[in-house]
């Protein structure tokens, strides 16, 4: 709509630090070698299966409790809140572990509130309206798909994508939460991605096909094994593919 103000998207892409980086390259070499060993039995199945383990690790280091994504978002938390700004926070993870009720925790200072599906309808209708009516709550955190649609949060101009979907109209279904009437800021979106992992290793291949996640069709789920084929997506981990292509 052209009354609108733009809506700007940027990728942060970060370091893992070195503890969270020693899980999640054990978690890879260990989940390669179970790959491995499975020979002809091997699906693609398991490899998303994989990719899912070393997303979430990409978001927290279970072990130390380590999270550069966490860090990151503090800090520009920390300069958005002091200018006045709020943000939305989505993750398609829920747990206290590496999904919204952890990013929750993380930025306590912000007083932040948590909106997933696990909640009674009555109980999100609750911390929309805390968050539209009290401004001390600088932060929302939502679940991807339970606060991707539907709502309308133009109180907050910022907007983190913590993990990635990879698919555009459930992203973009996301932002647009806060992309609406009643906007006046132009509403800066920011999709993190950590280098030399496995979300920087889909982002190039799907760059370097060109597609943009653009021939997506399921927009409910990851559905990388619809975007990517078989070579690809066992090209990820520097297996060869036992299955086919789908033509």
């Amino acid at each position: 709509l052209p009354q609108l103000p733009p809506k700007l998207t940027s990728i942060i892409t970060l370091q893992l630090g070195a503890e969270q980086r020693a899980s999640y390259e054990r978690a890879e070499r260990e989940g390669v070698y179970a790959l491995r060993a499975r020979g002809a039995d091997i699906r693609i199945q398991n490899v998303l299966e994989l990719i899912t383990r070393l997303k979430q690790l990409c978001n927290a280091d279970p072990v130390s409790g380590r999270s550069t994504k966490l860090v990151d978002l503090h800090e520009r938390l920390t300069t958005l809140v002091a200018e006045g700004h709020r943000a939305l926070v989505f993750s398609q993870f829920t747990d206290a572990t590496f999904g919204a009720q952890a990013i929750a925790a993380g930025l306590a200072r912000f007083h932040p509130l948590l909106y997933t599906g696990g909640m009674g309808l009555a109980q999100r209708d609750d911390v929309i309206r805390a968050f539209k009516e009290d401004a001390s709550h600088s932060v929302l955190v939502l679940s991807l798909r339970a606060g991707g649609v539907g709502l309308n949060l133009q109180d907050a101009s910022y907007v983190f994508h913590f993990d990635r979907w990879w698919n555009p109209s459930v992203e973009r279904q996301a932002e647009d939460r806060s992309h609406r009437l009643g906007q006046t800021y132009p509403v800066h979106v920011y999709a993190y991605t950590c280098e030399q992992t496995i979300e920087e290793r889909i982002e190039v291949v799907l760059r370097r096909r060109l597609r943009l996640f653009q021939d997506v069709v399921d927009e409910v789920t990851l559905d990388l094994g619809s975007v990517l084929s078989n070579a690809e997506l066992f090209g990820l981990f520097g297996l060869p593919s036992p299955e086919p292509d789908r033509g």
